[in-house]
């Protein structure tokens, strides 16, 4: 999808959000969903607005979020089976920082239950790149 079109969705998505807020979670959606090739308006279980990514290559991506609250989310999904990363942003800073992963793998389930890596003395870009599915 070219950025022109994901911009068009990103805006409709996000015009319901106050402005600030709103502008955040447009450039969140913008960062995370950007290469996918369909991105659609879609709704949760509950009723709720998302926008859900989809490539070729069996790649996904989900953002649910009205703007309020302190953060929000963005899953990610591979295209190895069963494996998720959520990345929680943080909406009350312009930068978008993550306050946290969560990997969700079939693998580890089990054993360990979803594994959460929180930002602390490594750098926060080699984490995003390692943990984002390709």
């Amino acid at each position: 999808m070219d950025a022109e079109q994901l911009d068009a969705v990103a805006r409709a998505y996000t015009a319901p959000m106050t402005t600030i807020r709103g502008r955040r979670v447009h450039r969140l959606v913008m960062r995370g969903m950007a290469g996918y090739d369909h991105v659609l308006p879609a709704t949760t279980a509950d009723g709720a607005p998302a926008l859900l990514a989809l490539s070729a290559d069996g790649r996904a991506a989900f953002c649910r979020s009205d703007g309020r609250g302190p953060s929000a989310a963005l899953v990610t999904c591979g295209p190895t089976p069963g494996v998720a990363v959520t990345s929680e942003h943080d909406l009350t800073k312009d930068s978008l920082p993550v306050l946290s992963w969560t990997v969700r793998h079939p693998g580890l389930l089990d054993v360990a239950g979803p594994l959460t890596i929180t930002p602390g003395e490594a750098n926060q870009d080699d984490l995003d790149a390692a943990l984002r599915p390709r």
